[in-house]
């Protein structure tokens, strides 16, 4: 019995131990290393004094965090809670994706990491004047992925007011879009949830889930709090009435009453939300109140991270090279229109963006992900379906400052004129050309059924074509995204031109500009060269071998069988 007795006290002991170290999460007292890594990895963005401030600081969108305020975005702790050490371990070592933090795993070694944890809480002395751990998500009740989850969230996603900033289906397109502010007074923009690689902080379900609970400090997402969250203190099925309630144009008498009864329950728990927010000790009454009202936020906000979780693939898209090539697919007669069903069956290319960097004005805040392509190809012409996300359509109603130029929507595909004969052979440089030219179908969304093409020496001297070929053009704007179709003779009679044969493989870049983010002349989002070839044209000889060796085949048997029929009769 005693044995029994000092094993669940060294088990009990062990458990405050790991909870100790949960806490702590192994950073040590700041030192000298820890000052030293952030001055060399971290001051020029963040600044020497942890503000926010370095010389970094004014080119970058989002702005480096303000380390001597406290507020952190990607936490698993409760909204006004600091985060864990761990918590700032992990974005040290994974980044910050679609920001300019980057992950800094593989540059410095996770002793230095730890060092930076302690130097970054220095900042702040919230640290040290914690006098308990910060309170954590609770993550046991998980409502598991589910079509019926899926749908409830759906529901909520609207209800709850996500729709006004991340857009109907989420590509960041919401009203509110363009309007959004951090603490700081810089833009700040939505997330596009149909993108989960760009997701700060993880893209898992539980992830998202932290992202609503906690809120992200100091942005414009708030969290999902008793005084902000419509219906707190409702069940479901009330949060509905209610709403179904507002809605009507006249309500009875017996309506009415039923409105306002709710409303009532409703503003009660907010009420309390407000008082314990505030530091107030709660009644038993109150407490149940309040904890009643939150397991319905909890459960609504997991099916609303099944939701969300739905609207992306399962993993970022691999880039168009190697085995996902651009290939544009041979059909016989007229090639499809921008809305034909045949685009579906084909499986698009993924051409990520990045922002030019190399040339003023460089863009070192880039909004637009990738651009995708699919293609087919005919006897004489060749069809593109080029599509990307834009949070806002721009079309050219207002001028960039600093040079007077039209702000819009754009897209430039890059070819070079004469198409190297060979992989080793030299291309024009990827940046609109030099000593070697390229060629260039330019269109913009103030001219949305144009495309025009234009031959460039370089990125400051693209020039429209004198003899414009015959491209068609056709392009929508809808929730977020752009889609454009272009088509094309394979070859002209123009040498400027780009000239097409099946089977040969032709450099193809591009480069974007997403107008409502200042991007004008080469302050854009581009790649550099990548690949792509029309599909060899199917042999009819196909159709012709299979049966040709049939019919040999089966006369073989014949000729064979009456080869032993006349050899058995001699010997008899």
């Amino acid at each position: 019995m005693r044995i029994r007795t000092v094993a669940l006290l060294l088990i009990l002991f062990g458990m405050l131990v790991v909870l100790n170290l949960t806490y702590s999460q192994n950073a040590p007292e700041a030192s000298e290393r820890g000052k030293e890594v952030y001055e060399n990895s971290c001051a020029h963005c963040h600044g020497t004094e942890g503000r926010g401030d370095g010389s970094a600081a004014e080119n970058l969108l989002p702005k480096p965090r303000d380390f001597t305020r406290g507020l952190y975005k990607i936490r698993s702790t409760e909204t006004g809670q600091l985060p864990t050490d761990q918590d700032l371990f992990d974005i040290i070592t994974e980044g910050m994706p679609g920001s300019s933090m980057p992950g800094w795993e593989t540059a410095l070694s996770a002793n230095d990491r730890w060092e930076l944890v302690a130097y970054i809480k220095t900042f702040y002395d919230g640290f040290k004047e914690a006098e308990a751990p910060p309170k954590q998500i609770n993550l046991s009740g998980k409502v598991p992925y589910s079509e019926q989850s899926v749908e409830t969230g759906k529901a909520l996603y609207t209800e709850l007011g996500c729709i006004e900033c991340h857009g109907n289906i989420g590509r960041g397109d919401g009203t509110s879009a363009p309007d959004l502010t951090d603490e700081w007074g810089f833009q700040s923009w939505p997330a596009n949830l149909t993108q989960g690689w760009n997701f700060r902080g993880g893209a898992d379900t539980e992830d998202i889930f932290k992202r609503f609970i906690g809120g992200l400090a100091g942005s414009a997402m708030p969290a999902f709090e008793g005084d902000s969250f419509p219906g707190f203190g409702l069940t479901a099925e009330e949060s509905s009435r209610m709403i179904e309630l507002d809605n009507k144009d006249e309500m009875t008498e017996a309506e009415e009453e039923e409105s306002a009864q709710l409303y009532e329950k409703y503003d009660a728990a907010v009420d309390i939300a407000l008082n314990l927010a505030e530091g107030t000790e709660l009644s038993a009454e109150e407490k149940q109140i309040y904890d009643d009202a939150m397991k319905v936020v909890y459960e609504k906000s997991w099916h609303l991270a099944n939701y969300v979780k739905s609207l992306m693939p399962e993993k970022r898209p691999e880039p168009a090279i190697g085995n996902n090539v651009l290939r544009s697919q041979y059909i016989q007669g007229e090639l499809p229109e921008m809305d034909d069903a045949a685009w579906e069956t084909l499986e698009a290319r993924y051409f990520p963006l990045v922002g030019q960097i190399v040339i003023e004005p460089r863009q070192f805040n880039p909004t637009i992900d990738a651009v995708n392509v699919k293609s087919f190809y005919s006897d004489t012409e060749v069809a593109f379906l080029f599509t990307w996300d834009d949070r806002t359509h721009t079309t050219g109603d207002e001028t960039d400052e600093a040079t007077g130029k039209m702000l819009e929507d754009a897209l430039a595909v890059q070819f070079p004129v004469k198409v190297p004969q060979g992989p080793t052979a030299p291309k024009p440089y990827f940046l609109w050309g030099g000593r070697l030219p390229v060629y260039l179908w330019h269109w913009k969304a103030s001219t949305p059924e144009q495309v025009a093409e234009l031959t460039a020496k370089g990125i400051n001297s693209a020039e429209v074509q004198e003899a414009q070929g015959e491209l068609q053009a056709q392009s929508t704007y809808t929730e977020g995204q752009y889609k454009l179709w272009v088509k094309r003779a394979l070859r002209t009679d123009d040498k400027k031109d780009l000239q097409l044969d099946p089977g040969v493989f032709v450099p193809i870049a591009f480069s974007a500009w997403d107008g409502a983010n200042g991007d004008v002349d080469t302050k854009r989002v581009m790649t550099s060269w990548y690949t792509f070839v029309l599909e060899p044209i199917p042999s009819s000889k196909r159709f012709i071998y299979p049966p040709l060796i049939a019919l040999l085949s089966v006369g073989f048997l014949f000729g064979l069988r009456a080869f032993v029929q006349r050899r058995n009769s001699e010997e008899a």
